[in-house]
């Protein structure tokens, strides 16, 4: 029974990485009233101009992983808690990265120029 549990907590860790995170940050930021971004020119992957993105576009990719990871860590205390929400927490955590690192660098490098 913990093996699947744990199983189960990888594999929704997984899919909330992949389907869940974005859709989390982009409905943040509608209702937040984060202002849409600005495209860099090409090849200004080491800097942001003289215009960097505001502080609550960050926040705006930063709080939703907060959260799960804060709720992964309130169910510490119990063990068949722990068992699903520290793998899915484990799980998310990389696989949400690599969404919010291909997504914002799209979102603010990518330019066909």
């Amino acid at each position: 029974m913990r093996g699947e549990r744990i199983f189960a907590g990888l594999v929704v860790g997984l899919l909330l990485g992949l389907f869940g995170y974005l859709p989390l940050v982009l409905l943040w930021q509608h209702f937040a009233d984060v202002p849409q971004q600005q495209l860099y020119p090409n090849r200004s992957f080491t800097s942001f101009g003289p215009n960097p993105p505001p502080l609550t576009y960050w926040i705006s990719w930063a709080a939703p992983a907060a959260v799960f990871v804060l709720l992964g860590l309130v169910t510490i205390p119990s063990r068949t808690g722990r068992q699903f929400a520290l793998p899915l927490v484990l799980a998310f955590l990389p696989v949400a990265a690599m969404v919010a690192w291909f997504w914002i660098s799209m979102e603010l490098f990518f330019s066909p120029v």
